[in-house]
């Protein structure tokens, strides 16, 4: 259907930066772009304003969503919780089938970073951590990580063209993956804690998103 269309373009323009974090989207632009009339374009938005992707500020407009410190500690808070019992849950589960998928996943990121894809690289980014979710085989955890994941990808495309994030996220995850071939749960549990939560050194500071979000 046409609204299903225009709501995944509309979606993935915001994931992948074409309309970047704190940006007003106006609706008679949309349609220009989209080639769309008003009724499926609204609907989009009322989609993407339940995901959290967008907010409609009272006589402003419809915006793309931002982060302020509180919000996104307690975002990652939440990521971190979700996806560290998930991934122990998939280790328990099959912790060869774990190691598998996430090797080959880190192949493809190697040679994304050696060909300079930022974008290919960032996409396996999110598939790595999807699939830690989706392989502990327990629905409550994989539709609670859904529920954040396209705000995450948006921040971690956001973060993206910084290549000191890029070189510490690719050793951040072979070192995962190293773990795990190790049978070492507790390492790579401990290495995705540096990797996510600000206080034990991750890259998803907000000053980071405010410095960019200034410069736009």
């Amino acid at each position: 259907m046409l609204k299903d269309i225009v709501y995944r373009r509309i979606k993935e323009s915001i994931i992948n930066g074409k309309f970047p974090m704190g940006s007003k989207l106006s609706e008679i632009s949309l349609e220009q772009v989209l080639d769309a009339n008003k009724a499926p374009i609204r609907d989009a938005l009322k989609r993407l304003q339940a995901e959290g992707l967008v907010v409609r500020k009272p006589k402003s407009g419809t915006y793309v969503f931002s982060m302020e410190s509180k919000s996104l500690n307690n975002l990652l808070d939440f990521r971190y919780t979700i996806e560290s019992r998930a991934c122990k849950l998939a280790f328990d589960k099959s912790q060869e089938q774990l190691y598998l998928e996430l090797a080959g996943i880190l192949d493809r990121m190697k040679i994304a970073t050696e060909n300079n894809n930022i974008q290919e690289y960032l996409s396996l980014d999110s598939e790595f951590h999807m699939s830690m979710v989706s392989l502990c085989d327990n629905r409550y955890y994989i539709d609670s990580f859904k529920l954040i994941s396209a705000i995450m990808d948006t921040v971690r495309n956001f973060l993206g063209s910084n290549e000191s994030h890029l070189q510490r996220s690719f050793s951040q995850h072979s070192k995962m993956v190293d773990a795990l071939k190790h049978k070492n749960i507790d390492e790579l549990l401990n290495i995705l804690k540096g990797h996510i939560l600000p206080e034990f050194g991750s890259y998803w500071m907000i000053s980071n998103l405010q410095n960019k979000l200034h410069c736009q």
